[in-house]
């Protein structure tokens, strides 16, 4: 007889020699509702929710009843791993047998010579390492598995690993390889399921009967591994000399450390294609390297180029600002220096060469948008004078302009001339913007937002684009100008 289970709207057709792969029942797990049609949070089915189809040889319904709970199921299915995943193949103890081989494995034991003990190095690494020998009255000298010898404070050690006696730390890189090709993530999820239905607490050692079958040195290291290092679904309950004990989270913390675990993955993923962006652009030529304006287009982009330039002249406006430039200069094996920023945007090509770096620090903006550069179009092609009937032709007159042989914009001149009575008259010429710009413009805001025009022995910066400044506001030889004009008659004494 075939028994038809429903679970989540998800039937699994078994029979007593084909028991549901892991892939199944996770999926079950994840998608389960009620019969009635409700949806419980992850799946985790109310005890009267356990139902058997028999169906006859004819195909006929002939009724349901009660069947063991999705946690059951879940467990053979931990049986079943045990069988292919188990490295210490001697081993057939049932999961109810090792509890009580376990309570005999808690006895608190002290370090001695030759344990094998997990401990942190620098608040951060974890290292695994072997006990040597005492080191004044608290402290151990340990060999660690880059066979590096050093004293560590009881307070250290994270994990001893039963089991273990006279280990040899030369062993220790195949230990831990042994260790990573036997971790499997989603039996801690399987695990997950069942304590959290039976509402039990678990050490490393009991986990490792669960999943692996026994609690040997090796798999108890493992299911250690599994819990201290997935937090999405157990939490540290309490610890007893060197072991801890972890409890099952309630399903709506799962889920919201899931979702948290996928942003930082999708912003990791963001974070290594965006360094591979500042790669590329390093290698290319000068003449090849992205437009500056390329590295603003895309919001996540733009942000970190803002804050690589804000760390470069060391004027970060957040925290949040200075950790993500200091992250990508680490991505790209460079000093959290405001130079080391400063030189990655300039081998990208977002700066010159020879950037002025007081220019930045002063955020003296050094180009103009393109609705400015349009606006300056637009009043070029105009011809129209607002004053042209106040207009009066001194285009008769000798001007003289005095400035650097290479000036381009010439915005004063003089004129002079000397009277019947000796006296001399002087005409002060100014070049006259206002009978372009019109208040509250575009290019008006442009030029208030700068106030001046800046020049430097290196370059210079106008107020208005290059282009009005130079034709539309300049006193251009051999062209009508127009112009503000100040007449003064200077005594004999000036």
């Amino acid at each position: 007889m075939m028994a038809l289970r429903a679970v989540n709207g998800c039937s699994i057709i078994r029979s007593t020699y084909s028991p549901p792969s892991l892939c199944s029942l996770l999926s079950c797990f994840h998608q389960s509702k009620l019969l009635n049609g409700t949806r419980s949070k992850l799946g985790v089915f109310p005890s009267n929710c356990r139902f058997e189809l028999h169906i006859n040889a004819n195909g006929e319904k002939i009724g349901f009843s009660a069947v063991h709970s999705l946690a059951d199921s879940v467990l053979e299915e931990l049986q079943e791993r045990r069988k292919t995943r188990r490295i210490a193949a001697s081993n057939k103890l049932e999961f109810t047998s090792s509890e009580e081989l376990l309570k005999e494995k808690k006895v608190k034991q002290g370090l001695r010579e030759g344990l094998l003990l997990e401990f942190k190095k620098d608040g951060e690494r974890v290292l695994l390492a072997v006990a040597q020998k005492p080191d004044g009255k608290k402290n151990w000298m340990v060999s660690d598995q880059n066979g590096t010898t050093s004293s560590i404070k009881p307070q250290q050690i994270t994990y001893v690993v039963p089991g273990v006696e006279n280990f040899d730390h030369t062993q220790i890189p195949e230990f831990l390889q042994k260790a990573q090709h036997n971790l499997d993530p989603s039996l801690l999820e399987l695990a997950w399921a069942e304590l959290l239905e039976k509402k039990k607490s678990v050490t490393p050692e009991e986990l490792a009967v669960m999943i692996y079958g026994t609690a040997e040195s090796l798999e108890s290291y493992c299911a250690h591994l599994l819990l201290s290092n997935g937090d999405i679904y157990f939490s540290m309950q309490e610890t007893k000399g060197y072991r801890c004990i972890y409890t099952p989270r309630p399903t709506d913390q799962v889920e919201e450390l899931l979702k948290m675990r996928l942003a930082r993955e999708t912003a990791e993923k963001q974070l290594q294609e965006f360094i591979q962006l500042l790669y590329s652009a390093k290698a290319r030529p000068i003449e090849a390297k992205p437009s500056k304006s390329s590295w603003t287009q895309e919001e996540k982009t733009r942000e970190r180029i803002e804050a690589l330039v804000s760390y470069a002249v060391d004027e970060c406006c957040s925290d949040s600002q200075k950790r993500t430039a200091g992250t990508i200069l680490t991505a790209m094996g460079l000093a959290k220096k405001a130079s080391s920023a400063l030189n990655l945007l300039i081998d990208i090509g977002y700066f010159p060469i020879h950037v002025n770096i007081d220019l930045l620090k002063s955020n003296i903006r050094t180009n103009h948008s393109k609705d400015v550069l349009s606006a300056a179009e637009d009043l070029l092609s105009e011809s129209c004078d607002i004053d042209e009937i106040r207009r009066k032709d001194l285009t008769h007159m000798k001007v003289y302009a005095i400035d650097v042989d290479e000036a381009d914009e010439l915005d004063d001149a003089l004129s002079a001339a000397k009277l019947q009575d000796g006296r001399i008259k002087v005409w002060i010429h100014v070049a006259d913007p206002t009978c372009l710009i019109r208040p509250g413009s575009t290019l008006d805001k442009e030029a208030m937002s700068r106030g001046t025009t800046v020049f430097l022995p290196t370059a210079t910066y106008p107020m208005f684009p290059e282009k009005l400044a130079m034709e539309g506001m300049s006193l251009k030889q051999g062209t009508k100008c127009k112009a503000v004009t100040v007449a003064v008659v200077l005594h004999s004494d000036g």
